[in-house]
């Protein structure tokens, strides 16, 4: 195993408003290897940011590796030169409650878990090869559970229905060995027999009873909602459509709302006025229903997009979301994107890495970390040919007040501080009583329908009914009702 370690405090990038701040620090990786990857990231128990992903030669050349990043941006490289793990491509990595790690990753269809001492020396090496009714199997994602590890990949197959991916599970202890494992292929009329394009985007525990929830392209081949049993059987499941034509095509939430309700943050598709992916967050209930969904992160005439691991949660008035924007979803070029959000869904800075030194060719496998200290770190992957075969990446950490100099929590303004006339309205609306700096309008089916940071507002393309007026200012939110006639 080969150690580098590297000191790196890199500083003073543009941020947004015109003004200079300190950007804590920024780890190019890419100085190591000729062709680097980071796939997933976790902090372990020492407050330490631990990072996976491969290194080699090439694309076509590689092996596994991670890093272990502290707080000042000291990291170790643990490269992995063992030849057995040639073409390794890891999935996800989680630490086990006797410290050591636990990674899996695909080689040759085949499913190999590895267990690394804290320091990440190999101390097991397990191989699963695909069963039979598998034509091949593909990556997925990981959940600790209480001394288990849980994994959630995708494998093809033929049913009735012609080839589809369907989910697979395993249940590992903490040697690598198998507890317990699910291939099975439903039919119709099953509900599960209606996933055609599997993919795991995130395991969760069920707070509310056993087993695990997914979050997943599933269900019809929409972005979904599945739970399942702590033996690996199929309960229920949703799609992530919050209204007519509005869809989640991802979603990831680290953060419960309550025991039955999780904060998700997605890319959507489609909305009337635009005609590319733009970024929503959204309140779901384990019983199929959302509460507000709002579409907080777009670009005209540009693709914004989310990776994976795109939501960072550090406490209610901080939260991080990861983005990536591009022109073209073929050629790119990819752009990184921060945005800094409370979970009442008010986005409060945002930070886009238009610098040519971030371009990508490549769409970024993309994770963010919210860290001990409240910022966060991100990876923001470089490359300079698409679909080139050498690609690096760039670690960066920011902290709460590189977006927004001054904490920001959205406080209810009273409702007499805001006047809003006439109500009801032929179309013309008019908004006294403090500085306006943003207005965003309902309808009655929570979508969001105009939005201006002006003062009066043209209600007269809506159809009549009751609409719901947020009106953001510089002391709070104030909301109101109004009727159109």
């Amino acid at each position: 195993m080969k150690n580098i370690r590297f000191y790196t405090l890199l500083a003073l990038l543009l941020m947004m408003g015109g003004t200079m701040k300190a950007q804590q620090w920024e780890i190019d990786y890419g100085d190591s290897f000729s062709y680097t990857s980071l796939y997933q990231g976790i902090i372990n128990t020492d407050g330490d940011a631990i990072v996976m992903g491969v290194w080699g030669e090439d694309k076509n050349h590689y092996r596994p590796m991670t890093m272990r990043v502290d707080m000042e941006g000291n990291y170790d490289i643990h490269a992995i030169e063992d030849e057995q793990f040639n073409m390794l491509r890891p999935s996800d990595i989680l630490q086990l409650e006797n410290g050591n790690y636990f990674m899996v990753g695909i080689k040759d269809n085949t499913l190999i878990a590895i267990v690394f001492d804290s320091d990440f020396n190999v101390i097991h090496v397990k191989a699963y090869e695909k069963p039979e009714n598998a034509l091949s199997i593909w990556e997925g994602r990981m959940l600790d559970d209480n001394g288990t590890v849980i994994f959630c990949g995708y494998y093809s197959c033929q049913s009735a229905t012609g080839q589809s991916r369907k989910p697979y599970f395993y249940r590992f202890d903490e040697n690598a060995d198998t507890l317990s494992c699910r291939f099975v292929t439903a039919e119709l009329p099953h509900p599960e027999a209606s996933i055609k394009e599997f993919n795991c985007f995130q395991l969760l525990k069920n707070p509310k009873s056993e087993g695990i929830i997914v979050l997943c392209s599933g269900l019809n081949n929409m972005c979904s909602l599945l739970m399942y049993d702590d033996d690996f059987n199929y309960v229920d499941g949703f799609n992530l459509q919050p209204a007519f034509r509005q869809y989640f095509e991802n979603a990831y939430s680290n953060h419960w709302l309550s025991d039955d309700k999780l904060l998700i943050m997605g890319y959507m598709w489609p909305y009337e006025e635009l005609t590319e992916w733009n970024i929503g967050l959204a309140e779901v209930s384990l019983d199929g229903t959302f509460g507000r969904c709002e579409r907080v992160y777009y670009k005209q005439d540009t693709a914004v997009k989310a990776p994976p691991k795109c939501m960072g949660y550090v406490n209610d008035t901080t939260i991080y979301g990861l983005t990536y924007n591009f022109k073209s979803v073929f050629s790119g070029p990819y752009y990184a994107g921060v945005f800094l959000f409370d979970k009442d869904m008010e986005v409060l800075g945002k930070r886009e890495f238009y610098e040519p030194e971030y371009e990508n060719h490549v769409p970024s496998p993309g994770f963010i970390i919210p860290l001990p200290d409240g910022g966060c770190l991100f990876n923001a992957e470089v490359s300079t040919l698409f679909l080139g075969d050498y690609t690096y990446g760039k670690l960066i950490k920011m902290r709460r007040e590189d977006f927004n100099p001054i904490p920001c929590s959205v406080k209810e303004v009273p409702q007499e501080a805001i006047k809003v006339y006439p109500n009801p309205t032929n179309g013309i609306v008019t908004i006294d009583g403090l500085e306006v700096a943003e207005v965003k309008v309902y309808n009655i089916l929570g979508q969001l329908v105009k939005e201006t940071k002006e003062n009066v507002i043209d209600l007269s393309a809506q159809e009549a009914g009751t609409y719901i007026l947020k009106v953001i200012t510089p002391s709070g939110v104030v909301t109101k009702q109004i009727i159109k006639n």
